[in-house]
């Protein structure tokens, strides 16, 4: 009797487990409308704040606001009985380094949170929730100290130093290449992509130094890959000769972060 009580259940369990379709529909609705003001942008941004929780509206008033170009929803996860919900999204927005770097369109995941207030889908932010970031997913088992119960306050050494640790999880193998002055020479540099997640590599603007040339064996890496910075040097006859050496950099978004590599051009010793 109690096998054929579970087996009757099983039919009513695995419908509680699907929410009903005009449930995830407002769901996608809403989620779809608030990425849309941040498509367009500009006024747009105050739109969106309709679609914000309460408890959330100062946060988004105050926080940085992006404008993608666009966007799309990649997946949904419902909880507490269909009335909060985890969205995945994925977003294109354009990224400039410099002011002297061409704008670069970047790829963005993130991980929306979704509660129903007042009988609506609404975007909330809780600070104690795992994370998407734009390097991929958070790792809170990396942090060593037991995170406390009330927020603690920190000061401006100790942000920098813990943003100082997050970015040292990349590195390159060198920062000098040498480079010869009279002959075809190559050097190269390899760079760890240590985030957990995807970045993408942008390089500087080659100076102009005829024959000299910069390359990316791949810009756009996944954790724990290295990509190879290929320096090259082609002299000829008629051009005038390369400096003793030059500075050039390389950027990590969206990390905006510089790699430096001093490039020398070794010369013979009748120079």
């Amino acid at each position: 009797m109690v096998f054929r009580a579970a087996l009757a259940l099983l039919p009513v369990l695995a419908f509680a487990q699907t929410p009903p379709p005009d449930v995830e529909q407002a769901l996608r609705a809403r989620v779809t409308q608030f990425f849309q003001y941040h498509v367009e942008g500009g006024p747009s941004f105050r739109k969106a704040l309709e679609l914000v929780a309460e408890d959330t509206k100062d946060y988004y008033f105050g926080a940085q606001k992006f404008q993608f170009k666009s966007f799309h929803i990649d997946t949904v996860k419902f909880e507490d009985n269909f009335t909060k919900a985890q969205v995945t999204v994925t977003g294109e927005r354009v990224w400039q380094p410099r002011p002297d770097f061409p704008p670069t369109l970047i790829t963005t995941p993130m991980l929306t949170l979704w509660k129903i207030e007042n009988g609506k889908w609404v975007w909330y932010y809780n600070p104690d929730n795992e994370w998407l970031t734009p390097m991929g997913p958070s790792d809170r088992s990396k942090i060593q100290t037991p995170m406390p119960s009330t927020v603690p306050r920190f000061d401006a050494g100790q942000i920098a130093s813990a943003a100082r640790g997050i970015l040292q999880q990349s590195s390159i193998d060198k920062n000098v290449v040498t480079l010869a002055a009279d002959k075809p020479s190559s050097d190269q540099v390899v760079f760890h992509n240590g985030q957990p997640g995807t970045v993408k590599l942008v390089l500087q603007p080659p100076p102009s130094i005829a024959g000299f040339t910069a390359t990316l064996d791949k810009a756009e890496l996944n954790a724990n890959e290295n990509a190879v910075l290929k320096f090259h040097y082609e002299p000829s006859d008629k051009q005038t000769a390369p400096p003793v050496e030059l500075n050039y950099r390389f950027y990590v978004q969206p990390l905006d972060r510089a790699f430096g590599v001093t490039v020398k051009f070794d010369r013979p010793a009748n120079h």
